[in-house]
């Protein structure tokens, strides 16, 4: 089984404004409670790339909220051109994360362990993520502008099960696509 692909979670401009609209939604009426930050990374890699956050009612688990946005959310990935998928392995899909509590970059930077990183889902095995209604869930793809020497966004984490490294911190170690490509 693969996740179908809904016309309403079809990467255009009218799915991901509505989304983003029904994001910021749920985190005005929520809070920080009902939203994740989400990550890509590739099989087995240790850097988790932050791609954006969902937000969802409380109904709603942070997975089903990512399959249900599932064709967005890899389309974003895509877009991003982060190195979660090397070409050489393209039948090796990426692995999707969601960090709690939510809004904690700076902190997942900083290694703190009170960040909790989870795996979203396995394609294999529906969550009934499609069920969801779309005003339940939002997400917010993360916007990256090299041109204005805006870094790409990554943590690294234990490569098993995603915990953080004890002893050791990011300490603002930014890197730059073109510097990925070298």
């Amino acid at each position: 089984n693969t996740i179908d692909t809904w016309r309403d979670m079809t990467y255009n401009e009218v799915n991901i404004r509505r989304q983003a609209n029904t994001y910021d939604q749920l985190e005005a009426i929520g809070g920080e409670d009902v939203i994740n930050d989400v990550y890509a990374r590739a099989p087995g890699g240790r850097e988790w790339w932050l791609v954006g956050k969902i937000a969802r009612i409380s109904d709603v688990t942070p997975e089903q909220a990512i399959e249900r946005q599932w064709p967005l959310i890899e389309r974003h990935i895509w877009a991003l051109r982060l190195p979660v998928r090397p070409t050489s392995a393209l039948s090796t899909p990426f692995e999707v994360w969601y960090a709690t509590p939510g809004n904690s970059e700076l902190e997942a930077a900083r290694n703190d362990p009170k960040i909790e990183f989870t795996r979203a889902f396995n394609y294999e095995i529906p969550l009934n993520g499609k069920e969801v209604s779309n005003t339940f869930v939002g997400f917010v793809g993360k916007v990256y502008d090299e041109r204005r020497g805006e870094p790409m966004f990554f943590v690294e984490r234990n490569v098993v099960d995603g915990s953080c490294l004890k002893g050791r911190e990011m300490e603002g170690d930014w890197i730059l696509r073109s510097e990925l490509e070298e």
